[in-house]
């Protein structure tokens, strides 16, 4: 039987990709399915480790007793002990030791290998797994672990706690005794001293002695007031002036010299209102003069009066003064001879009473302790149901029916969906050395060098207007009956940006200006350049184009084009009037002469070039033609509107046309925006 090659490739694909598969399939299978099943399970447990009171130092002297809870995490510990396992591991049957020992010459390492307890954040929750390839092992083991755990927790709480208890009841007793025979001390010292308090005044002997310095000080005091006032006075008698205790007040003195000022003021008042002429004959005044003037003599009478009894008075005081004096040395005498005599009994008396101070200050820190101890001791006592520790089982382990690991299902698939894809690498390595390169084909029909677009030409966004081509000369093929027959190279004009346009519009000469909107309207090269001013409908508003030369390949059938505002004010700036007559062409020089197609070509440069557009050779009159033609076809235009816009077109300018316009329903030439951006008058 003949095979193509082709048969012969994709037979030899097929055993490739199969035989791989199968191999790698068949390997990772049986590797897979044929490892152990482990089995896991676990219970969720309430652990409470209770707490133990530690003393810690106060700041006012003693200590002071805080409950601080155990550690979680050393509880842990101890759950997954060896000793522990051990110990469940005693308690189980016969057949579950049997079990076990199968585990290895360690059962007991191989049980806790398995074990593991982890706790729940923030919560005092803890799993305990256990892991093997026996499930009702592991369901017991975590079980009777739990069950163990708490029995030996509870254990160790009441050792701790009776033991606590007992050493804390001696230390209380021992104290006691020791606070009672140093009291006992104290109170002999204090009955045999005379002590009566720990304060100086309550004690009678320093009462005593203190009350004999206060009265010295006193008389001591009196004694330098009484001097002072003796010398005081016998100065003042040397020099003539009345002592301060002979200085009386003399009653009779004072009011007749009150009334005899009252009299002044009274005369001096009237001599302001009234004439010396009128007072001298005034009763009044004359009698107010009178009694001032006996008023005087009697003051001076008293005055002598009081002088000779002041000298009396002051000679008696100063007697007095020298007997107070005396006196006031004889008590502080007498004084200081009791304090010196009381001074050895003070001595005496400080001494034994700092013995009884040091006394007091040794039995403050027994006292301070006994009462820690028995804070203690009460606060054990009362706070023993908040230390203790428990266990409660949230959920129990149960016997596991599907294996932890390994997970059959999910390795089986990623072991397939690995072969698939070893396979796959396979047949694409013995396919790289067997390939046999095809003879070239250039079949581009129908296709684009453009990104986005799959059709000739650029790809098209109805919503955008601003396109460039990116290539311009592209093979065309066209296929028939599965043959694909090559046909010659299509020169394509460039497509123009809206900018581009823009900047060879701002930089164009007049005749140049007018030239290429003719052709951003559609018109081709050779009849812009024929246009005449008796084309240009002022009424109307349309531009008529005739067709073009009769051995012009490119000859256009007549159209009249809208003259739309911009294009007017074009023409009528370039000729500074609408043209009219039949002679005088569109696109002539200052003198009316028609301007040769090559030299608007060559200007058109000029202006490509001054715009610093991007090579700007490509800037030909059949680009602009092909821009305005690409930016109606874009929108949908009908082909045959097309044509009547801008004259005339071939099957190739058809087919690129054709190629350009967007999926969808045609539209009329009324429908589309004839003006591109570039052209279109500012609003």
């Amino acid at each position: 039987m003949f095979f193509s090659s082709t048969q012969r490739a994709n037979r030899r694909k097929l055993l490739v990709f199969a035989g791989t598969f199968l191999a790698l399939a068949v390997i990772g299978l049986f590797y897979s399915y044929s490892r152990p099943a482990i089995y896991r399970a676990s219970a969720r447990v309430q652990i409470n480790p209770g707490a133990v009171q530690v003393e810690a130092a106060v700041s006012n002297g003693g200590t002071q007793g805080t409950n601080v809870p155990r550690s979680l995490l050393n509880e842990l510990q101890v759950l997954t002990s060896r000793p522990l396992v051990k110990a469940v591991l005693e308690k189980m049957s016969d057949a579950q030791r049997d079990t076990a020992s199968r585990l290895g010459a360690d059962p007991v390492a191989a049980l806790q290998a398995g074990l593991q307890a982890t706790v729940a954040e923030g919560t005092d929750v803890v799993e305990v797994s256990s892991r093997g390839p026996d499930a009702m092992l592991a369901a017991m083991l975590v079980n009777e672990l739990v069950v163990a755990y708490t029995a030996q927790l509870n254990d160790a709480y009441a050792k701790t706690s009776g033991t606590s208890l007992t050493h804390i009841s001696d230390e209380v007793a021992q104290l006691t005794q020791k606070v009672q025979t140093q009291r006992r001390q104290m109170e002999d010292f204090r009955l045999r001293h005379n002590i009566v308090s720990f304060e100086r005044e309550e004690n009678e002997v320093l009462g005593r002695i203190k009350g004999q310095t206060e009265a010295l000080n006193k008389a001591q005091e009196k004694l330098a007031i009484t001097e002072g006032k003796l010398r005081a006075m016998t100065e003042s008698a040397a020099a003539g002036r009345p002592t301060t205790s002979s200085a009386r007040p003399n009653a009779t003195l004072e009011n007749m010299e009150q009334r005899a000022s009252q009299a002044r003021e009274e005369l001096s008042e009237m001599s302001r209102g009234y004439t010396p002429a009128y007072l001298a004959i005034n009763p009044h005044a004359r009698a107010l003069r009178n009694r001032l003037a006996e008023l005087e003599r009697q003051i001076v009478i008293q005055q002598q009066s009081s002088g000779q009894v002041a000298k009396s008075d002051q000679s008696s005081a100063l007697a007095d003064a020298r007997e107070e004096v005396n006196a006031a040395r004889d008590t502080v005498a007498r004084m200081a001879q009791q304090a010196s005599g009381n001074r050895g009994v003070l001595q005496q008396f400080a001494a034994r009473f700092n013995e009884f101070r040091t006394l007091r200050d040794e039995l403050a820190p027994l006292e301070s302790l006994l009462r820690d101890a028995t804070q203690r001791k009460a606060r054990q006592e009362a706070g023993e149901a908040t230390r203790r520790p428990s266990v409660r089982v949230v959920e129990s382990a149960f016997v596991p029916r599907e294996p932890w690991q390994p997970q059959y299902t999910r390795d089986a698939a990623i072991v397939l969906g690995g072969a698939f894809l070893l396979a796959l690498l396979a047949m694409w390595v013995v396919e790289l050395f067997n390939r046999v390169d095809a003879p070239p084909t250039w079949v581009v029909s129908q296709s684009s060098p453009y990104p986005g677009n799959s059709s000739y030409g650029l790809g098209y966004d109805a919503r955008q207007d601003n396109v460039a081509a990116l290539a311009h000369r592209m093979p065309l093929a066209v296929e028939y009956d599965g043959r694909a027959t090559m046909l010659p190279p299509v020169i394509q004009p460039r497509e123009l940006l809206q900018e581009e346009l823009a900047a060879i519009l701002t930089n164009a000469s007049p005749a140049v200006l007018l030239f290429a909107h003719l052709l951003l309207r559609g018109v081709s090269p050779e009849d812009a350049v024929a246009l005449r001013g008796s084309d240009v409908n002022t009424v109307a508003r349309t531009l008529h184009v005739a067709s073009g030369r009769e051995d012009d390949d490119s000859r256009t059938a007549a159209r009249d084009i809208p003259l739309d505002s911009s294009l007017h004010e074009v023409i009528v700036n370039t000729f500074k009037v609408t043209p009219a007559g039949d002679a005088q062409t569109l696109l002539g020089d200052a003198n009316a002469k028609p301007v040769a197609l090559s030299d608007l070509t060559t200007e058109l440069l000029y202006a490509a070039h001054d715009a610093g557009v991007d090579q700007p050779g490509e800037v030909t009159p059949d680009a602009l033609r092909h821009t305005c033609a690409a930016f109606l076809a874009r929108q949908g235009i009908r082909m045959a509107d097309l044509a009547r816009t801008i004259g005339h077109m071939s099957a190739t300018e058809v087919a690129i046309y054709s190629a350009m316009s967007p999926a969808g329903k045609r539209l009329g030439l009324e429908q589309v925006e004839r003006l591109m951006s570039a052209v279109r008058p500012a609003a």
